[in-house]
């Protein structure tokens, strides 16, 4: 019985450093954005307050998107990310290195 204990105190130590290790990565990794994202992120500084409708126009000018609805969830789906944050109202900041949080 003492073996199966142990093999069995082995796997699980081994399944908790598999998660520990995994959970690491998650938290140590950049955020991964696709083509449209870049090409906007591409034209932000960091550090600097950005109105949302000065995104919507980087998404028309650098992008294929054009409709409305389409702008909007992607300007949504983009300053929800961890690399934005709220700046004033109506302004987000592209803040990739985490700076300074209040």
């Amino acid at each position: 019985m003492s073996e199966d204990l142990e093999e069995r105190v082995e796997d699980l130590e081994g399944r908790v450093a598999e998660l520990e290790a995994l959970l690491e990565d998650s938290t140590d990794s950049t955020v991964n954005y696709d083509d449209r994202d870049e090409a906007v992120i591409d034209h932000l500084e960091p550090g600097e307050p950005v109105k949302i409708t000065r995104l919507h126009k980087l998404y028309r000018r650098h992008t294929d998107i054009r409709a409305d609805d389409t702008l909007k969830q992607r300007v949504r789906g983009l300053v929800s990310g961890p690399d934005f944050r709220i700046a004033r109202a109506g302004e987000i900041l592209y803040d990739p290195d985490g700076g300074e949080q209040r």
